[in-house]
Protein backbone atom coordinates (compact mmCIF):
# COMPACT_ATOMS: atom_id res chain seq x y z
CA UNK A 1 0.00 0.00 0.00
CA UNK A 2 2.76 2.69 1.24
CA UNK A 3 6.08 2.42 0.37
CA UNK A 4 8.53 5.20 1.65
CA UNK A 5 12.22 5.26 -0.53
CA UNK A 6 15.10 6.62 0.77
CA UNK A 7 13.48 9.63 2.45
CA UNK A 8 15.57 12.37 4.10
CA UNK A 9 14.54 15.64 5.38
CA UNK A 10 17.62 18.08 6.82
CA UNK A 11 17.15 21.48 8.15
CA UNK A 12 19.11 24.48 8.74
CA UNK A 13 20.38 25.14 11.87
CA UNK A 14 23.30 27.79 12.85
CA UNK A 15 24.58 27.67 9.35
CA UNK A 16 25.03 23.78 9.77
CA UNK A 17 22.98 20.95 8.11
CA UNK A 18 21.28 18.38 10.06
CA UNK A 19 19.44 15.19 8.91
CA UNK A 20 16.37 14.86 11.09
CA UNK A 21 15.78 11.82 9.06
CA UNK A 22 18.00 10.12 6.63
CA UNK A 23 17.83 7.89 3.87
CA UNK A 24 14.69 5.58 5.52
CA UNK A 25 12.90 3.06 3.25
CA UNK A 26 10.03 1.14 4.41
CA UNK A 27 6.38 -0.21 3.88
CA UNK A 28 2.90 -1.02 5.14
CA UNK A 29 0.91 -3.48 3.58
CA UNK A 30 -2.47 -3.56 3.76
CA UNK A 31 -4.52 -4.07 7.11
CA UNK A 32 -0.98 -4.03 8.45
CA UNK A 33 -0.39 -2.44 12.41
CA UNK A 34 2.99 -1.24 11.48
CA UNK A 35 5.01 -0.14 14.64
CA UNK A 36 7.87 2.77 14.43
CA UNK A 37 9.74 2.75 17.70
CA UNK A 38 12.25 5.26 19.36
CA UNK A 39 13.52 8.10 21.59
CA UNK A 40 12.05 11.84 21.16
CA UNK A 41 14.01 13.69 19.08
CA UNK A 42 14.71 10.06 16.83
CA UNK A 43 12.96 11.54 13.40
CA UNK A 44 9.58 9.54 14.01
CA UNK A 45 7.53 12.31 13.64
CA UNK A 46 9.40 14.05 11.49
CA UNK A 47 8.88 10.98 9.09
CA UNK A 48 5.30 11.11 9.35
CA UNK A 49 4.79 14.70 8.92
CA UNK A 50 6.77 14.03 5.44
CA UNK A 51 4.02 11.18 4.55
CA UNK A 52 0.98 13.54 4.92
CA UNK A 53 2.76 16.21 3.12
CA UNK A 54 3.35 18.39 6.15
CA UNK A 55 7.13 18.80 5.41
CA UNK A 56 8.76 18.33 2.12
CA UNK A 57 11.40 15.90 1.93
CA UNK A 58 14.92 16.70 0.98
CA UNK A 59 14.96 13.62 -0.73
CA UNK A 60 13.45 9.86 -1.64
CA UNK A 61 9.92 9.37 -3.14
CA UNK A 62 6.76 8.39 -1.84
CA UNK A 63 4.63 5.71 -3.10
CA UNK A 64 1.14 4.94 -2.73
CA UNK A 65 -0.53 1.86 -4.69
CA UNK A 66 2.59 1.39 -6.50
CA UNK A 67 2.23 5.18 -7.84
CA UNK A 68 4.19 7.99 -6.61
CA UNK A 69 1.97 10.41 -4.61
CA UNK A 70 2.23 13.38 -6.89
CA UNK A 71 0.60 11.35 -8.97
CA UNK A 72 -1.95 9.80 -6.39
CA UNK A 73 -4.69 13.28 -6.24
CA UNK A 74 -7.11 11.03 -3.57
CA UNK A 75 -3.94 9.78 -1.51
CA UNK A 76 -4.53 12.81 0.60
CA UNK A 77 -7.86 11.51 1.56
CA UNK A 78 -6.66 8.48 1.97
CA UNK A 79 -3.99 9.17 4.69
CA UNK A 80 -4.68 10.84 7.85
CA UNK A 81 -2.68 11.16 10.95
CA UNK A 82 -3.94 11.61 14.70
CA UNK A 83 -1.59 13.92 16.64
CA UNK A 84 0.39 13.42 20.10
CA UNK A 85 -1.24 16.63 21.19
CA UNK A 86 -5.29 16.72 19.90
CA UNK A 87 -5.13 20.36 20.72
CA UNK A 88 -3.14 20.81 17.71
CA UNK A 89 -5.83 19.76 15.35
CA UNK A 90 -8.98 20.57 17.24
CA UNK A 91 -10.77 24.05 17.31
CA UNK A 92 -11.62 24.56 21.01
CA UNK A 93 -14.25 27.06 20.69
CA UNK A 94 -16.13 24.34 17.89
CA UNK A 95 -18.45 21.97 18.59
CA UNK A 96 -17.50 18.13 18.68
CA UNK A 97 -19.99 17.78 15.81
CA UNK A 98 -18.44 20.54 13.52
CA UNK A 99 -14.90 19.25 13.93
CA UNK A 100 -16.01 15.58 12.84
CA UNK A 101 -18.03 17.17 9.63
CA UNK A 102 -15.75 19.64 8.70
CA UNK A 103 -13.69 17.50 6.04
CA UNK A 104 -16.78 15.68 5.10
CA UNK A 105 -18.76 19.35 4.27
CA UNK A 106 -15.16 20.79 2.89
CA UNK A 107 -16.21 17.56 0.39
CA UNK A 108 -19.50 18.93 -0.52
CA UNK A 109 -21.46 16.50 1.31
CA UNK A 110 -24.42 17.85 2.66
CA UNK A 111 -24.32 19.39 6.46
CA UNK A 112 -27.62 16.86 7.25
CA UNK A 113 -25.85 14.19 5.95
CA UNK A 114 -22.76 15.20 7.56
CA UNK A 115 -24.59 15.23 10.84
CA UNK A 116 -25.64 11.72 10.40
CA UNK A 117 -22.15 10.54 9.82
CA UNK A 118 -20.78 12.40 12.66
CA UNK A 119 -23.38 10.69 15.16
CA UNK A 120 -22.38 7.47 13.59
CA UNK A 121 -18.45 7.71 14.13
CA UNK A 122 -18.64 9.23 17.65
CA UNK A 123 -20.93 5.72 18.17
CA UNK A 124 -17.75 4.25 17.04
CA UNK A 125 -15.55 5.32 18.94
CA UNK A 126 -17.55 5.36 22.15
CA UNK A 127 -18.67 8.39 22.75
CA UNK A 128 -22.32 9.99 23.62
CA UNK A 129 -23.87 11.52 20.80
CA UNK A 130 -24.87 14.58 23.27
CA UNK A 131 -20.90 14.99 23.19
CA UNK A 132 -21.18 16.49 19.72
CA UNK A 133 -22.62 19.94 21.12
CA UNK A 134 -20.05 20.83 23.04
CA UNK A 135 -16.82 22.34 22.36
CA UNK A 136 -13.26 20.14 22.87
CA UNK A 137 -12.51 22.49 25.73
CA UNK A 138 -15.16 20.95 27.86
CA UNK A 139 -13.58 17.63 26.78
CA UNK A 140 -11.09 15.15 28.95
CA UNK A 141 -7.59 14.22 27.12
CA UNK A 142 -9.32 11.07 26.50
CA UNK A 143 -12.08 12.38 24.85
CA UNK A 144 -10.25 15.01 22.42
CA UNK A 145 -8.28 12.13 21.23
CA UNK A 146 -11.45 9.98 20.76
CA UNK A 147 -12.61 13.16 18.81
CA UNK A 148 -9.48 13.27 16.91
CA UNK A 149 -9.87 9.96 15.59
CA UNK A 150 -13.54 10.60 14.91
CA UNK A 151 -12.32 13.12 12.60
CA UNK A 152 -9.37 11.49 10.56
CA UNK A 153 -11.93 8.45 9.96
CA UNK A 154 -14.33 10.80 8.66
CA UNK A 155 -13.78 11.05 4.83
CA UNK A 156 -12.50 7.66 5.46
CA UNK A 157 -8.83 6.84 4.95
CA UNK A 158 -7.15 3.60 4.14
CA UNK A 159 -4.20 4.60 6.13
CA UNK A 160 -4.38 5.58 9.84
CA UNK A 161 -0.96 7.51 11.24
CA UNK A 162 -1.20 7.46 14.97
CA UNK A 163 1.68 9.84 16.13
CA UNK A 164 2.63 9.40 20.00
CA UNK A 165 -1.22 9.55 20.66
CA UNK A 166 -1.22 7.47 23.70
CA UNK A 167 1.69 9.18 25.45
CA UNK A 168 -0.01 11.80 27.75
CA UNK A 169 -2.52 9.78 28.45
CA UNK A 170 -2.62 7.72 31.66
CA UNK A 171 -2.20 3.95 31.21
CA UNK A 172 -5.64 2.81 31.49
CA UNK A 173 -7.08 5.61 29.07
CA UNK A 174 -4.21 4.49 27.19
CA UNK A 175 -5.46 0.33 26.82
CA UNK A 176 -8.62 1.44 25.90
CA UNK A 177 -7.72 3.92 22.91
CA UNK A 178 -5.40 0.82 21.90
CA UNK A 179 -8.53 -1.18 22.10
CA UNK A 180 -10.22 1.24 20.24
CA UNK A 181 -7.54 1.17 17.64
CA UNK A 182 -7.60 -2.73 16.83
CA UNK A 183 -11.53 -2.35 16.92
CA UNK A 184 -11.80 0.36 13.82
CA UNK A 185 -8.41 -1.14 12.19
CA UNK A 186 -10.69 -4.27 11.79
CA UNK A 187 -14.20 -2.53 10.85
CA UNK A 188 -12.67 0.13 8.90
CA UNK A 189 -10.13 -2.56 7.41
CA UNK A 190 -7.49 -0.11 8.05
CA UNK A 191 -3.68 0.30 7.89
CA UNK A 192 -2.04 1.40 10.78
CA UNK A 193 1.24 3.19 11.26
CA UNK A 194 1.42 3.68 15.09
CA UNK A 195 4.62 6.17 16.38
CA UNK A 196 5.56 5.66 19.82
CA UNK A 197 8.80 5.82 21.89
CA UNK A 198 7.24 3.25 24.33
CA UNK A 199 7.95 -0.55 22.96
CA UNK A 200 5.87 -2.29 26.17
CA UNK A 201 2.60 -0.86 24.31
CA UNK A 202 2.98 -2.86 21.09
CA UNK A 203 3.64 -6.31 22.22
CA UNK A 204 0.68 -7.80 20.68
CA UNK A 205 -0.45 -5.18 19.17
CA UNK A 206 1.55 -4.77 16.04
CA UNK A 207 2.33 -6.67 13.31
CA UNK A 208 5.49 -5.35 12.09
CA UNK A 209 8.31 -3.29 14.03
CA UNK A 210 10.83 -0.55 12.72
CA UNK A 211 13.22 1.07 15.40
CA UNK A 212 14.55 3.81 14.59
CA UNK A 213 17.75 6.11 15.31
CA UNK A 214 19.02 9.49 14.90
CA UNK A 215 17.08 9.75 11.69
CA UNK A 216 17.86 6.03 10.31
CA UNK A 217 16.12 3.00 10.59
CA UNK A 218 18.11 0.68 12.82
CA UNK A 219 15.97 -2.66 12.90
CA UNK A 220 12.89 -4.20 10.63
CA UNK A 221 11.26 -7.19 11.12
CA UNK A 222 8.21 -9.11 12.55
CA UNK A 223 6.98 -7.34 15.92
CA UNK A 224 7.54 -10.95 17.78
CA UNK A 225 11.04 -11.52 16.20
CA UNK A 226 12.35 -7.89 17.33
CA UNK A 227 10.62 -8.03 20.89
CA UNK A 228 12.33 -11.60 21.56
CA UNK A 229 15.41 -11.70 19.70
CA UNK A 230 16.59 -7.73 18.81
CA UNK A 231 19.23 -7.88 16.77
CA UNK A 232 20.76 -4.19 16.87
CA UNK A 233 22.27 -3.09 19.99
CA UNK A 234 20.08 -0.05 20.06
CA UNK A 235 16.69 -2.40 19.89
CA UNK A 236 18.44 -4.15 23.33
CA UNK A 237 18.70 -1.01 25.35
CA UNK A 238 15.28 0.11 24.73
CA UNK A 239 14.37 -3.22 25.51
CA UNK A 240 16.02 -3.36 28.77
CA UNK A 241 14.86 0.18 29.58
CA UNK A 242 11.29 -0.79 29.75
CA UNK A 243 12.44 -4.17 31.04
CA UNK A 244 11.05 -6.60 28.50
CA UNK A 245 10.43 -10.23 29.21
CA UNK A 246 10.96 -12.85 26.60
CA UNK A 247 7.69 -14.71 26.90
CA UNK A 248 5.99 -13.44 24.26
CA UNK A 249 3.13 -11.13 25.17
CA UNK A 250 4.32 -10.47 28.40
CA UNK A 251 5.47 -6.80 29.56
CA UNK A 252 6.85 -6.62 33.40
Amino acid sequence: MLEVSGLSKKFDRNKEQRYAVQDVSLTIADNEIFALVGESGSGKSTLAEMIVGLQRPSAGRIYWQGQRIERKPDYWQQVQMIFQNPDRSLNPYWKVRDLIAEPLILQRVPREDAYHRVARLLEQVSLPRELGLRSTSECSGGQKQRVAIARALALPPQLLIADEMTSALDPLTEREMLRLLLELKREHRLSLLYITHRLETIDGFADRLAVMKDGRIVETGSCADILNAPQALYTKRLLDACDYSAEPGVMK
